[in-house]
């Protein structure tokens, strides 16, 4: 009897302790955990630690709160000039929702995550690479492509609990029918580009040089300008005090005066007879005193 009873305990002890345990689970630092109630939705946990739950009764799943990369199967899209390309891209995203996630996606995992964002980056690389140039998506264009197709992925991710780290196309391929014609048709676009900018600068150089020789007559002026004012001036004070000088010796001034004619008359050449007596030889006659 007694070892009855002792064996009800044991087992009553062992039902509790599985029990116990079975309420148990920890979450990772990594991780979040959706609790379910017979398939519907409890609690989600996105702190780390040791949570419970009622064993039998309720189902915890699991989700990564770390960015998870996807590579897309190739899409064959078509360019504005209805040019076929190959496609090749990828995204990292983040399960930001895990209640909309769990929702909104079947199945509920990284599976039905990646089929879910396989759609959504097809339709958009197929609706904006629809509407660019073969030219623009290999151009400086091709930022503001990709900033379109992370946008519309990235809005249509967030309806689903989804958060787009980052959408990139890796590779664009032609079509191998397509790659002569298109190669033919850079070349000449480069061919016109390269002319374009030839004149461009041409004419950016008649122009600098234009302003150099403008600016240079203006300058040269300015400064035969300044010479004159400055001459004039010179000769201006050199007149005054020269008048000044006059006016106080008139002696010095005639005979200053007669120097001038006799330096002008007096060649080598000349020949000229003049009475002694004449105004002309008086300083010649005239001798300073001892």
């Amino acid at each position: 009897m007694k070892q009855t009873k002792s064996f009800s305990v044991l087992i009553v002890v062992g039902v509790c302790l599985f029990a116990l345990v079975q309420s148990m689970f920890v979450v990772n630092i990594t991780e979040q955990a959706v609790v379910l109630q017979f398939g519907e939705l409890q609690k989600v946990h996105t702190e780390p630690g040791l949570k419970f739950r009622i064993p039998l009764v309720q189902d915890v799943i699991f989700y990564e709160k770390r960015a998870l990369a996807y590579d897309l199967p190739t899409i064959d899209a078509y360019t504005v000039e209805n040019k076929k390309i190959m496609v090749d891209a990828y995204v990292r995203y983040k399960i930001e929702n895990a209640i909309q996630f769990y929702k909104s996606i079947t199945p509920a995992d990284e599976t039905g995550a990646k089929a879910r964002l396989a759609d959504f980056v097809r339709s958009a690389v197929l609706d904006i690479i629809g509407k660019a140039s073969l030219s623009q998506l290999l151009s400086a264009d091709r930022s503001d492509i990709m900033s379109q197709i992370h946008e519309d992925v990235a809005l249509k991710a967030k309806r689903v609990g989804l958060n787009i780290v980052d959408v990139r196309i890796i590779r664009t391929e032609l079509q191998l029918g397509n790659r002569a014609s298109v190669f033919d048709r850079m070349n000449s676009d480069l061919i016109r580009f390269a002319k374009e900018n030839r004149a461009k600068g041409e004419e950016e150089s008649l122009g600098i040089r234009a302003r150099a020789d403008t600016e240079r007559a203006t300058i040269m002026a300015k400064a035969e300008e300044e010479s004159r004012t400055i001459k004039g001036a010179a000769d201006a004070d050199v007149i005054t005090v020269t008048n000044e000088a006059f006016s106080k010796d008139l002696e010095l001034y005639h005979m200053l005066k007669s120097l001038e004619a006799y330096e002008k008359i007096l060649t080598p050449e000349t020949n000229i007879v003049l009475s002694t007596n004449s105004d002309f030889f008086k300083i010649i006659k005239t001798q300073p005193e001892s």
